[in-house]
């Protein structure tokens, strides 16, 4: 592939470092993103001048292929500054690379071939149905929560495939779904964005009326075989997804941490003899709470760093690797639901009234809770593949 890149690739700067320069124009536009929907053009032009869309992108087609824990440190680093940047931030840098993994090389010369590297979409799922013919797939569909899509160049859309108005199934039962990619003005946008928490995220529905899709621009949702030459993708879009949302909910705990204790050293609260911040019970609480980020974080880097080993020296995952990424996402948040509920309760009046950091990060967290990635009655499918893994391990140390 010969393609053109306006980025510097060069250089040592990891996209941690990258992430740390933009923080505090990120930090500086929280408010304004929020009262717009998305995120300013300020924000998203620093973001584009750093690079970050494209930390996962292969160097060859102009990106950075920064490993995975380096990702995961500039989604938190982001998300710390204003959760709604992070979790824009995750969406499209995940859906950057998808068509890249997984769609033709003509369409990928086409899509990351121009003056410009593109930035990337949309909802992955199923919201609409097409029928497919020899050179292209026909479609409509409504899709919903389509993060960073206002300003994405490209859009992914998940459809059904129908053969004579049944639903197309895989060998095992489950239906197809192709994830269609379209130029942007091809989709109707909805901008009644107006939600809890997360609300600059950019997050809005679109719909797809009568669209063509041609051979190559469009592949398996459930693929993890990347047709791309680097072997981290082979993760699929279940992975991707999952190391990006743990990511926001990692810089909503770092963030909510910092709040906490900027507040319980500024003044006291009535009925207290000193400063929260020397108050016993909260200095237990606090290190409790603080234990369970460094837990559920270093607990994150490790998982995707052993992956993207496992993976670049040529395995394949197994089922109960797999699911571990749906594990690790939902335990993340379930830890970060309260070390945040545990911050915005200590903060008091402070976290109570508009605006507020602490506030807005209490609203963010638990609308990223409301994810379908992280619902955890998944929980007791994740379990099969990795109580199979246990027991076979049970059964080699008792010779059975």
């Amino acid at each position: 592939m010969n393609m053109q890149n306006t980025i510097s690739t060069t250089g040592s700067e990891t996209m941690l470092e990258r992430a740390r320069r933009i923080a505090p124009l990120v930090r500086a536009e929280a408010q304004e993103s929020e009262s717009i929907g998305t995120m300013t053009p300020k924000v998203v032009a620093a973001m584009k001048e750093v690079g970050l869309f494209w930390m996962l992108l292969e160097k060859q087609a102009g990106g950075f292929q920064a490993p995975m824990a380096d990702c995961m440190e500039a989604w938190e680093e982001i998300a710390a500054a204003d959760a709604s940047a992070g979790w824009s931030l995750m969406a499209n840098s995940t859906g950057t690379v998808v068509p890249y993994a997984f769609c033709s090389e003509e369409a990928v010369a086409d899509m990351y071939g121009g003056p410009e590297l593109p930035v990337m979409a949309g909802m992955l799922g199923p919201g609409g149905a097409a029928v497919e013919t020899s050179e292209k797939l026909k479609g409509s569909g409504n899709y919903r929560f389509g993060s960073g899509s206002l300003h994405a160049d490209w859009l992914g859309a998940g459809m059904f495939v129908m053969d004579d108005k049944i639903m197309r199934r895989l060998p095992d039962g489950n239906p197809v779904v192709r994830v269609c990619w379209l130029p942007r003005d091809k989709a109707e946008f909805k901008t009644d964005w107006d939600v809890l928490g997360l609300r600059g995220t950019g997050s809005v529905d679109y719909n797809l009326t009568d669209v063509t899709v041609p051979r190559g621009y469009h592949h398996e949702r459930s693929a993890t075989r990347s047709l791309r030459e680097w072997r981290l993708y082979d993760i699929g879009i279940a992975g991707l997804a999952c190391a990006g949302h743990t990511g926001v909910a990692l810089g909503l705990m770092k963030r909510s941490l910092e709040e906490i204790t900027r507040i319980a050293f500024a003044k006291k609260r009535p009925a207290y003899q000193s400063v929260l911040g020397e108050q016993q019970v909260f200095r237990h609480d606090f290190a409790y709470h603080e234990a369970a980020y460094h837990a559920a974080r270093d607990f994150t880097l490790r998982l995707y760093a052993e992956t993207q080993e496992y993976l670049e020296a040529g395995h394949e995952l197994t089922p109960a690797m797999r699911a571990r990424f749906r594990q690790n996402v939902i335990y993340v948040h379930k830890v970060a639901a309260e070390v945040v509920r545990f911050c915005y309760t200590m903060g008091g009046s402070e976290a109570l009234r508009n605006p507020s950091d602490l506030g807005r990060c209490m609203r963010d967290m638990y609308a990223a809770t409301q994810h379908i990635f992280v619902d955890t009655i998944a929980m007791q499918d994740i379990a099969v593949p990795i109580l199979d893994e246990w027991k076979q391990r049970a059964a080699g140390k008792s010779g059975a």
